[in-house]
C-alpha cells in the first residue's frame, strides 16, 4: 500500500514538472514541427528528459524502494499516471498551453510520446544495471584465508596449559 502510494505519488509528480516547465517556458523551447532547429530543440528536450529520468529512477532504487524491481515498477507507475493526466492536458490544450500555436501543440504531443517511452524503458535499465550487495554467509566453506590460517596454526600448535 506504502509503496503504491510512493509510486503514484511520483508518478503525479513526472507529469506535473515538465507540464508546469512547458506552461512556464514552452512556447520559448517547443519549436514548431516545420521550424528549421526542430530535431535540435527536440533531441535536447529528450536528452534532458533521459537524464532527469535516470536521476529519479535511481533515487526510486537505491532511496526510496531499495528492493529490485522498484525502479521498473516506477516507470510502470509513471507512465500510466502521466498518460492519463496528459489525456486532459491534451484534450484541453488550449486551455493548458494558450501560448502555443497549432504546431507547437503537434511538437509537445512529440516530445510526450517519446518520454513516456523513455519512461518505460529507462528505469528498468536502470533496475537491471544497479547490483544487489552481497550478502556474507558465514560456513565453512567461506570462511577467510585468515580464519583458514588460524585454523591451521591451531592445529599444529596446539595451546598449551600452563
Amino acid at each position: 500500500m506504502r509503496q503504491g502510494m510512493i509510486l503514484t505519488g511520483l508518478g503525479v509528480v513526472v507529469w506535473a514538472v515538465p507540464t508546469l516547465f512547458f506552461l512556464l517556458f514552452g512556447d520559448w523551447v517547443v519549436l514548431g514541427i516545420g521550424e528549421p532547429y526542430f530535431g535540435s530543440s527536440l533531441f535536447l528536450l529528450e536528452m534532458l528528459t533521459f537524464l532527469l529520468l535516470i536521476g529519479m529512477s535511481l533515487v526510486v532504487r537505491l532511496r526510496l524502494l531499495p528492493e529490485r524491481g522498484s525502479a521498473t515498477r516506477f516507470g510502470f507507475v509513471a507512465t500510466a499516471v502521466g498518460l492519463l493526466l496528459n489525456t486532459f492536458s491534451v484534450w484541453y490544450r488550449d486551455s493548458v498551453f494558450p501560448a502555443f500555436n497549432e504546431d507547437q501543440h503537434h511538437a509537445y504531443t512529440v516530445w510526450m510520446t517519446l518520454a513516456y517511452a523513455l519512461t518505460l524503458l529507462v528505469p528498468a535499465v536502470v533496475d537491471r544495471l544497479v547490483k544487489e550487495p552481497e550478502k556474507i554467509v558465514e560456513s565453512p566453506s567461506n570462511q577467510t584465508p585468515a580464519a583458514d590460517q588460524a585454523s591451521e596454526e591451531q592445529e599444529h600448535f596446539p595451546a598449551s596449559s600452563d
